[in-house]
């Protein structure tokens, strides 16, 4: 097991770093992000999508492709988290609303869009931690990571879409914790489901760097 204070580093994701999120990604016990690769929230609704894969294999290749190309057209952004000797343990997405457009269809998350006019609006979508390095802040410094990426690109209001249930296991926080983002100063503005996860929205303004 890896110590618990363990010092972090942090990259965003380009052409140059994709292979080390494809290394975090393809490691063992890594949740649902060997087959989604946070892909999700960069698509409206798969629904109309043809030829869909029929197993989560087939997801894992199309998806994996698809991220990809993304990165290689610079629309797609995160931040990848190290320890010693440049090993990936942790990632985080982030970006605009128009490259993660999915919550814009949530019925419940409509009641709370902002209107179009006003600070830029980011998204934060995905968490993904090694199983050996879980509980060890390595969320926290993903997070704070994606959120001096927004201030240096000019900032705004910041969404994410935690869940304040934590009794269900890893697999259903991809999203975040609601403490992780209190504590980087986010605050709950609404509910968007109250079953098994509790997922709430949260926001923050983050002000410009410039």
């Amino acid at each position: 097991m890896p110590p618990r204070a363990a010092t972090y580093q942090t990259k965003e994701l380009s052409k140059s770093t994709w292979a080390d999120l494809e290394k975090l990604f393809t490691r063992p016990g890594i949740g649902d992000a060997w087959w989604c690769w946070c892909t999700f929230h960069h698509t409206d609704n798969f629904s109309n999508e043809d030829h869909r894969p029929k197993t989560r294999a087939e997801w894992a290749v199309k998806n994996r492709r698809r991220k990809k190309g993304l990165v290689e057209r610079n629309e797609s952004q995160g931040i990848i988290v190290y320890v010693a000797e440049a090993q990936p343990v942790g990632w985080c997405q982030y970006g605009s609303t128009e490259e993660l457009p999915r919550m814009d269809h949530n019925r419940n998350y409509r009641r709370l869009k902002l209107e179009s006019e006003g600070p830029k609006l980011w998204r934060i979508t995905c968490f993904v931690v090694d199983k050996d390095y879980r509980r060890r802040g390595v969320a926290t410094a993903a997070l704070n990571g994606a959120i001096d990426a927004i201030r240096k690109q000019g900032g705004g209001v910041v969404e994410a879409f935690p869940v304040s249930r934590t009794d269900q296991g890893p697999g259903y926080m991809y999203t975040g914790r609601v403490s992780t983002f209190k504590k980087a100063g986010f605050r709950i503005v609404g509910t968007l489901a109250t079953g098994r996860t509790g997922t709430v929205a949260m926001r923050r303004t983050v002000d410009s760097s410039l």
